[in-house]
């Protein structure tokens, strides 16, 4: 284990260490399950103290654990053989040791006991005995079963140890860990489900990181390290991991390891009648083998990574051997989808039989868990004519996620078409395929008549079944209505799901399906109309709906989460946003691997919405990365342009520059996608060269109909207000008051402060921004407050305001404030915003007057004119012109 695994110990370190140099008897008993760090602590204590004691060695061994005093024999070289049984001549010996070593330093003695679970009884007594007397200090590593031995755990009991657990890394260590491993950002999707995948063990992490990074999953670009696939256990050194572990094993221990990780998860009777009752416990004193439930309950490996490891080494014809030796205890219906997926898994592994009905099962389930091989595998095999289309439509799904949209449509119109590819309900393979064509760039115009060609020839194929040809219209009939709302054509759009409602009849086969897409629908036209939370009322029906047929659903959750976390954005509710983009990740961490851009693009818009302008950089940048390889709710074009923005406004000159020469040529995901995301780009390409984009922004709603609609142009007025407009902030109250939701509210109650004037109006804006979890603009409208007290003699009213603006901005956890007195580094340039204030500090205006221009707080100014301070080598105001001049 090495020094990397310590990260996130400081504490645990400090703690040691000052046990062991205090006064009197001393022992720290480290207990951790295996991986978590406990020998690679024990060093590190070892080594901080390695110049105040002598360090002397120990290691428990399974092999030595039956041997009186074995584990001390390295320190018993000179004893005589007929005194190697004699307690006290041991003891003697081990001290002579000691004091060979430490010569005339007169330094303590530190113990540093590794593995003491595996101690025998005798060199245990030895070591507590020199602990009690006071002649040694003891640091001693033990897995918690089977635990420290007694005598080892008496000294806890008697006061004289303390007992320090271990736990798994949180993810903010994860992070930590990973970047100082590969040298760089990791974006932090990708951190979560090495957090997810690793459960916060360092070794396994550790091991997942060089595999990924050597076998290519794990790639690097633009400074941002993120993973293209799913993690597999099958890398190199998690399988050396693995079978240093197997190795230390008994035959029987590891033909039990085999049969579990191969069934997981296994019956305890079952195991218990194939290798015994003793061989298991053993197992699981190791800690290699956990129940699932508590005793009695069925078994499975100690971490899923070890059984996806052990699953590589063992052979095919052994592993056919071992199916065919446990098939009278396989269960034919397993009780979990995790058995289910294990035996499915197990049985294309090993090339023995599964019938159609559960291999379509198990492609389905492993799509929706974004297994995606397993999914392939598994539908592939399906031969039934009857689920043949159905097992098109999860390899469909399969290849739309990877971003193969071309395989997408040809799995899709296979057969009967993609109007009839979904035996359960065609609709979503519908979806899917209309998605689909759009990504490669066709029409909706082209899709449309495509749609009605498909409806026609289904229809004049079976004449005489009017209940399939009204079901087929019906299906059409919302592919178009889908491509009126990707056009941005809502108020036909709205026309058309009166019309789609009105046609539905609870005992049509489909009902859920189309009330489904009914309501994801009218969640997307609410939202665009400015009806935000009658919106999320909409999306939040769909989704409860969703969860009472999730198991007969593919295409469509996506469909409607992201909907759902649109109108939860424009209504202001960031919770109800991040609980909806976390479901991608609720069943299995690879979610954040196929949607992990998409899902920082979303949470980087909601970061901007709060204000929190630093924070949403560091999500977005990243996220604009992964967008390029995986994007399958096509948000590319918004990420991009919302990084962009982000830059541009914070004075990243060189990276908003470079985000806006990278700005993708791809379709957007739908014209309110596409409409946000010229808005930002429009306002970034504004803070980045001004007077470039200003006039655009002010004109470009009354060009476009969409561009009209409150639940867009909301957007565009705030975006303008933050760069000065004051026209912009007039228009607000118009807009917002037509809306509702937290964000429309706040920035209606800023305008109408600003119209105003007066202090009081700007702190209740401010509460209000506070209150709806905006601390960005709460910050600025405080700062306006303080302004107004102050010109109107309200010197304690000020002071208030001032301390509230201050709440706010330590909220933002952003950094305003830089010492002006550190030291100069002239190679580092004027970011362009710190240009701008500069260049109006040297005109004359004071901070209020700069803050009041730009639309930001005096403490942003005063922040942006330090770190220009420190840059240009000055201390104070008056010098700012010389040194701008020279």
């Amino acid at each position: 284990m090495q020094a990397e695994h310590l990260v996130g110990r400081e504490a645990e370190l400090d703690l040691a260490t000052e046990i062991l140099r205090q006064e009197g008897a001393g022992a720290v008993l480290l207990l951790a399950d295996p991986g978590i760090g406990k020998t690679a602590m024990a060093a590190e204590i070892a080594s901080r103290l390695a110049d105040e004691m002598v360090v002397m060695r120990v290691h428990g061994s399974p092999a030595l654990s039956a041997v009186p005093f074995g584990v001390l024999s390295p320190y018993l070289l000179d004893l005589p053989v007929d005194q190697a049984t004699s307690p006290v001549a041991i003891l003697r010996e081990f001290w002579s040791q000691f004091e060979k070593r430490r010569g005339s330093a007169g330094a303590r003695l530190l113990l540093v006991v590794d593995d003491a679970h595996d101690l025998d009884e005798g060199s245990t007594q030895i070591l507590a005995e020199l602990v009690t007397a006071g002649w040694a200090r003891l640091v001693a590593t033990s897995r918690p079963r089977p635990g420290l031995p007694a005598a080892l755990l008496q000294l806890w009991y008697d006061g004289l140890a303390e007992r320090l657990e271990l736990h798994p890394l949180e993810k903010e260590t994860v992070t930590e860990l990973a970047e100082k491993t590969l040298g760089g950002t990791v974006m932090a999707s990708t951190v979560d489900v090495l957090h997810s995948v690793s459960e916060g063990n360092p070794l396994l992490l550790r091991s997942l990181l060089e595999d990924s990074r050597a076998d290519g999953n794990l790639v690097r670009r633009n400074g941002v390290w993120f993973l293209t696939r799913a993690l597999t256990g099958n890398g190199e050194g998690l399988a050396e991991v693995v079978r240093n572990k197997v190795l230390r094993t008994s035959e029987a221990e590891r033909e039990a390891m085999y049969v579990i990780a191969l069934a997981e998860p296994v019956p305890a009777a079952v195991l218990d009648s194939l290798v015994g009752r003793d061989t298991v416990r053993s197992l699981m004193d190791s800690r290699l083998v956990l129940t699932t439930n508590g005793a009695g309950s069925p078994l499975k490996m100690w971490h899923p990574m070890y059984g996806e490891a052990l699953r590589q080494i063992v052979s095919p014809a052994r592993s056919l051997q071992i199916r065919q030796s446990m098939v009278q205890h396989l269960l034919t219906e397993p009780a979990t989808a995790e058995g289910l997926l294990r035996m499915v898994s197990w049985a294309l592994d090993c090339g023995a039989d599964v019938d159609d009905e559960q291999l379509l099962q198990a492609a389905f389930l492993a799509a929706k868990l974004l297994q995606n091989p397993l999914a392939m595998a598994a539908a592939e095999r399906v031969r039934s004519e009857a689920l043949r289309p159905r097992a098109r439509a999860v390899m469909a799904m399969v290849n739309y996620n990877d971003g193969d949209y071309r395989s997408t449509i040809r799995l899709l119109e296979e057969g009967a078409g993609f109007l009839d590819a979904d035996p359960s309900g065609p609709l979503g393979a519908g979806l899917l395929w209309a998605a689909a064509r759009s990504a490669v760039g066709d029409s909706s115009g082209e899709i449309v008549a495509d749609v009605r060609a498909s409806a026609e020839a289904v229809a004049g194929q079976h004449p005489a079944d009017q209940e399939l040809v009204n079901g087929i219209q019906r299906h059409a009939f919302a592919l178009e209505l889908a491509a009126l709302a990707h056009d941005g054509r809502y108020a036909e759009l709205r026309e058309g799901l009166d019309a789609f409602e009105s046609g539905l009849e609870q005992d049509q086969p489909d009902i859920v399906m189309s009330q489904l897409f009914l309501l994801a629908m009218r969640c997307e036209l609410l939202m665009v109309e400015g009806q935000p939370v009658q919106a999320l009322d909409k999306g939040r029906d769909a989704l409860v709906l969703l969860d009472e047929h999730k198991d007969d659903l593919l295409y469509l959750s996506d469909f409607i989460l992201v909907r759902y976390a649109l109108a939860a954005l424009e209504s202001g509710d960031w919770a109800a946003a991040e609980t909806a983009l976390n479901r991608y990740a609720a069943s299995s961490a690879l979610g954040l691997i196929t949607f992990g851009g998409d899902i920082q693009t979303l949470k980087g818009l909601s970061l901007l919405r709060q204000g929190r302008l630093e924070q949403a950089g560091l999500v977005l940048t990243p996220a604009v990365e992964a967008l390029k390889v995986k994007d399958p709710q096509r948000l590319r074009r918004l990420g991009n342009a919302l990084a962009f923005y982000a830059a541009a406004r914070s004075g990243n000159t060189d990276l908003a520059r470079r985000l806006g020469r990278e700005q993708s040529a791809a379709a957007a995901g739908g014209a309110y996608v596409e409409a946000m995301a010229q808005l930002f780009m429009l306002a970034g390409k504004e803070h980045l060269d001004k007077g470039s984009a200003l006039e655009k922004l002010r004109t470009i709603a009354g060009e476009s109909t969409l561009h009209h609609l409150p639940g867009v142009l909301l957007q565009n007025l705030v975006l303008r207000a933050e760069l000065g407009d004051l026209e912009a902030m007039e228009a607000i109250q118009d807009t917002a008051s037509t809306m509702g939701g937290s964000w429309a509210n706040g920035w209606e109650s800023l305008a109408s402060a600003q119209m105003g004037g007066a202090g009081d109006g700007f702190v209740n804006a401010g509460n209000l921004l506070a209150a709806a979890g905006m601390p960005g603009p709460a910050a600025v409208a405080f700062d306006r407050a303080a302004n107004a007290f102050d010109a109107e003699g309200k010197r304690p009213e000020a002071r208030q305001a001032a301390v509230l603006r201050d709440v706010s901005e330590s909220n933002l956890g952003d950094a305003l404030v830089h010492d002006p007195h550190t030291e100069t580094d002239r190679s580092v340039p004027l970011t362009r915003r710190e240009q701008d204030i500069v260049a109006l500090a040297v005109s004359g205006l004071t901070d209020r007057q700069i803050a009041e221009k730009l639309m930001v707080s005096v403490r942003t100014v005063e922040g942006h004119l330090y770190r220009s301070y420190a840059k240009l080598g000055i201390r104070r105001r008056e010098d700012l012109g010389a040194a701008v001049r020279s």
